[in-house]
């Protein structure tokens, strides 16, 4: 299929356009203008090009991807590096991402909900009038040990957690990656627990004299199910070979 056609999809899937982001969402790098080979991962990075050529694809789609801002400087260093790669190969670079954590069903707050049992009820966190996260509960509110056991199977790696909220978990807000600024917020809203990817130093005070738990599970690991929601919907809408490229990164 066209490449055009495939992004004109996930821009409308996705609602780009409604996002104030500091990424550019879409589109990043031409490839070669059709696509059957597809493969995603959270973050661009030389050894994923590698990979994602390697597999034989012809398009890459990531959640973090190359352009940040309005950039105006050079193309040096590793960008450059990064971008020859992707152009000697003809290989398609395409990037979503605050519309990848905010999708109610393909996102990544959403999916790690599902992917722990609980059903989100209620937006969160927004940015630019747009939530990216959501609150989440259980028929049965788990115990703060049996949530922790149950990111540390969905992420695969050991959650950093700062408690201070009561117990059951009656009601738990979710912001992937890098939301531990919304702590204020869950608290606020009645959360006995924060899940993201990443604490700041002040979160273990601010946790605690807040009153909730904070359970940071890795940046890239929460930042997984979105790509691999969005390539499995490109599979079965345009019937795409698609494949996760891991890397994973202890931050």
């Amino acid at each position: 299929m066209q490449i055009a056609e495939l992004v004109a999809f996930c821009d409308q899937l996705l609602a780009s356009a409604r996002f104030r982001d500091s990424a550019l969402n879409g589109l990043q790098v031409e490839g070669r203008g059709t696509t059957q080979r597809l493969a995603c991962a959270v973050s661009v990075s030389q050894r994923v090009i590698e990979q994602a050529i390697a597999w034989g694809a012809d398009t890459l789609l990531v959640h973090h991807g190359l352009f940040w801002g309005e950039r105006a400087g050079p193309i040096s260093g590793v960008l450059r590096q990064r971008l020859a790669l992707l152009l000697r190969h003809d290989l398609a670079l395409i990037a979503y991402h605050l519309p990848l954590d905010a999708h109610p069903e393909l996102g990544n707050n959403a999916q790690l909900a599902h992917a722990l049992g609980l059903q989100p009820v209620e937006p969160f966190a927004e940015i630019g009038g747009m939530p990216i996260g959501c609150i989440a509960q259980a028929a049965t509110p788990p115990s703060l040990a049996s949530l922790v056991a149950r990111v540390r199977d969905v992420t695969g790696r050991e959650p950093l957690v700062l408690p201070g909220g009561p117990e059951p978990i009656e009601r738990l807000a979710i912001v992937s990656g890098a939301g531990a600024h919304t702590l204020p917020e869950a608290a606020a809203r009645g959360c006995a627990a924060l899940l993201t990817g990443e604490a700041r130093e002040p979160s273990m005070a601010l946790a605690r004299e807040l009153g909730i738990t904070l359970i940071a599970a890795g940046h890239e690991a929460t930042e997984r199910l979105g790509v691999q929601a969005l390539s499995a919907e490109l599979a079965k809408q345009f019937g795409l070979e698609t494949t996760f490229l891991p890397d994973p990164n202890p931050v």
